[in-house]
């Protein structure tokens, strides 16, 4: 048997694992999905053993697909890591980089940086991935991932790239107008309110102020419910109901009078975000640079 075609079906193979699709893993391997899934019926020939379990809608490891997925994925994985580290030897930027965030930190404080970064350095692949749950950096095979401060794990070496984070009560004029304002906190139960969704099982309607220098929350109905901030912002410039967001996401429009502020002598103040990663983390001249871009400069 020809030793560099074991190695790529397996690889090829760790890939359908991993995806648990014929489709998506051919997508990143540039074949055909049918050719693909012959590959493996030719694996699993060879090797004399059953490896897939294939529905009409998805695919699934065997146990002994499961075992040879566990012994060989790392094996992939620190050839991956070894030729990425060659980067060390050459003047180049060059290599990828996957990160794992946010919506907010996203679009305000990554974009913003990589954008010219990424223009000076074309041979830099980067994946931002936007994900508003925790995420096992190490365990998903990201480089970096961004939390709060108040959420990071000891670890992990945490790099901080934003200010600290306020939060504000909006709402448009046309709603003001139609409704009227909230006259206190208790008032916000009787509005429509825009919630923020971070996943199917827990939503953002308790909302938090600082009262007298107490931690004072107010929960509020969920009228409308979005799992992105740019939907929440959304609706809430066009006069849907009033939100609570953190304060740069809506600066502009506060500045432009399409958003009014509501309590703001009782707006909370959160930890800034970090950037963070492993502690053994393999750091390539890219990642370096990518640190010192996103590393926040201000007092």
């Amino acid at each position: 048997m020809n030793d560099s075609k074991q190695f790529n079906d397996l690889y090829a193979f760790v890939q359908v694992a991993k995806f648990g699709s014929f489709t998506q893993a051919a997508m990143a391997l540039n074949v055909q999905p049918s050719a693909l899934s012959h590959r493996m019926n030719d694996l699993e020939k060879r090797l004399k053993i059953k490896l897939l379990n294939r529905t009409t809608r998805s695919v699934s490891t065997t146990e002994a697909g499961q075992q040879l997925l566990e012994r060989t994925a790392p094996m992939f994985n620190i050839i991956q890591q070894e030729i990425h580290a060659l980067s060390d030897y050459t003047d180049k930027m060059i290599g990828k980089i996957r990160i794992n965030t946010p919506e907010r930190p996203a679009f305000e404080l990554i974009y913003p940086k990589i954008n010219r970064f990424l223009a000076e350095n074309p041979e830099v692949e980067l994946e931002v991935f936007i994900n508003n749950r925790y995420c096992d950096i190490v365990a998903e095979r990201f480089d970096f991932g961004v939390r709060s401060g108040q959420d990071l794990a000891q670890d992990m070496i945490a790099v901080r790239i934003s200010a600290k984070n306020t939060m504000t009560v909006v709402a448009s004029p046309s709603y003001i107008n139609q409704f009227g304002g909230p006259n206190d906190l208790q008032d916000l139960r009787a509005h429509r309110c825009i919630v923020t969704s971070f996943n199917p099982d827990y939503r953002l309607s308790e909302w938090e102020f600082m009262v007298h220098g107490q931690l004072h929350k107010i929960r509020v109905p969920e009228s409308l419910v979005f799992n992105s901030l740019a939907l929440v912002k959304l609706a809430a410039n066009d006069g849907l109901g009033i939100t609570w967001l953190p304060r740069t996401t809506v600066e502009d429009e506060i500045k432009a009078g399409k958003l009014i502020e509501f309590f703001t002598n009782i707006n909370i103040t959160y930890p800034p975000m970090y950037l963070y990663y492993a502690k053994n983390k393999h750091k390539t001249p890219v990642i370096n640079a990518l640190i010192e871009l996103l590393r926040w400069q201000n007092d």
